[in-house]
């Protein structure tokens, strides 16, 4: 899955594809816009808690920020 993760500055913080299996953790300051491709084979946590990706699913690729 490609993943990107900008901070509230817009500076991009994360951007790579990730292969099955692997699993990142991203410091920054909030609010995070995020773009995930293949965005059906990932699991989010965002403090502590899952982020249900399947709802802001489109064409898999969500597309969403987090305060």
């Amino acid at each position: 899955s490609w993943v990107e993760v900008r901070d509230r500055n817009g500076d991009v913080i994360f951007s790579q594809l990730n292969p099955a299996g692997s699993q990142s953790e991203i410091n920054g300051k909030p609010p995070f816009t995020l773009v995930i491709g293949n965005a059906s084979y990932v699991t989010l946590l965002y403090k502590g808690k899952n982020v249900d990706l399947s709802k802001r699913s489109k064409d898999d690729v969500v597309r969403l920020t987090l305060e």
